[in-house]
């Protein structure tokens, strides 16, 4: 089959396009085997191709963590799929392939009116969204939501889930030249670049523009002050769930009494390591609270696309990422 393998870790230059890896094959009752349309670029397979990520015991090595397509052939335990439904998964790997074998419970239909291309750009961000929105912080109606690097992928998804689903309000940080994209989908987008002021990056414009109302807030960030200034804002009992750390790992020299005395709850989250039966019920909630919301007619959910570039320009796709040049999703075709 088709693929993108690896010849060692690095730069993108090690991503190489294969037509004859190995064909994936169902190993579990309850696998479904999907024939890949279309899969997208995540920062954790920039991650994963520096070999700073590796996959998850028992998963791909091949890079992907999710993908749309046909359902080719399903398990012997399989209840929920046949062969020809057109469907969009999570996976634990393997998503840059022409075929990957996925759980039944971790797929979901892929909406009448979407494409394959648009589809492949759905299940990892806005199920990690969901995850954050629900799972982690049970976000409500009316509730405050921050939203760092809102033009990311996971970005312009939690922010549409946080207006369009759950009925709060998105606030949403992100450098200058992407905010008008970001207000799109949220009701407040502010630039991360500092005040010379409050000599603050974002928490002035936050404050100036919600006041410190934020109940939740979903970090990709960390470091940098960004721990700092986002407990600053956030209301009484908020809640932080970070899911990555790339302003660092530390932080230096932090009175945490602010935390303290705001009886702030500080989270750390991941997906891709989770059990089959939590990704399930993930999936699940997601298929009954969120997915219908993509064939509204008012305020419809949208996969955001900055770029789709077929399979062959795999490292451009990468380099796009790495670089922070892009808004929503970059997509590959087969």
């Amino acid at each position: 089959m088709r693929a993108v393998t690896l010849n060692g870790f690095g730069a993108e230059d090690v991503m190489v396009v294969s037509n004859d890896a190995p064909k994936a094959k169902i190993t579990h009752a309850t696998d479904v085997l999907v024939k890949v349309h279309a899969t997208a670029v995540n920062r954790a397979d920039t991650m994963q191709r520096k070999g700073f990520y590796p996959a998850p015991p028992g998963a791909s090595e091949i890079l992907g963590l999710e993908a749309a397509g046909v359902v080719a052939e399903v398990g012997a335990g399989v209840t929920k799929w046949k062969v020809g439904d057109r469907v969009m998964g999570l996976l634990s790997g393997g998503g840059y392939a022409e075929y990957v074998p996925v759980h039944e419970g971790h797929l979901m239909p892929i909406p009448e009116q979407l494409s394959f291309v648009e589809a492949a750009a759905i299940s990892e961000v806005f199920l990690t969204a969901w995850q954050c929105l629900r799972f982690n912080m049970d976000v409500k109606k009316d509730d405050h939501v921050l939203i760092h690097a809102a033009a990311s992928g996971v970005g312009t998804a939690a922010s549409q889930l946080v207006e369009r689903v759950i009925g709060g309000i998105a606030v949403g940080t992100a450098s200058e030249g992407k905010l008008d994209e970001c207000r799109k989908y949220a009701s407040h987008c502010v630039s991360r670049t500092v005040d010379p002021e409050s000599k603050t990056q974002f928490a002035s414009k936050v404050r100036d523009a919600v006041g410190d109302r934020i109940n939740a807030v979903i970090d990709p960030v960390f470091g940098g002050g960004y721990l700092q200034e986002s407990v600053s804002v956030c209301a009484v009992d908020g809640t932080i769930t970070v899911l990555a750390m790339m302003g660092g790992n530390t932080i230096e020299s932090y009175q945490c009494t602010e935390m303290f005395k705001k009886r702030i709850t500080l989270r750390f989250s991941t997906l891709r390591g989770r059990t089959d039966e939590y990704k399930a019920s993930l999936v699940s909630s997601f298929i009954e609270h969120a997915l219908p919301q993509f064939a509204a007619k008012d305020k419809p959910l949208v996969p955001v696309i900055s770029k789709v570039l077929p399979l062959e320009e795999v490292r451009e796709a990468h380099r796009m990422v790495g670089a922070n040049e892009t808004i929503g999703k970059v997509v590959l075709t087969f």
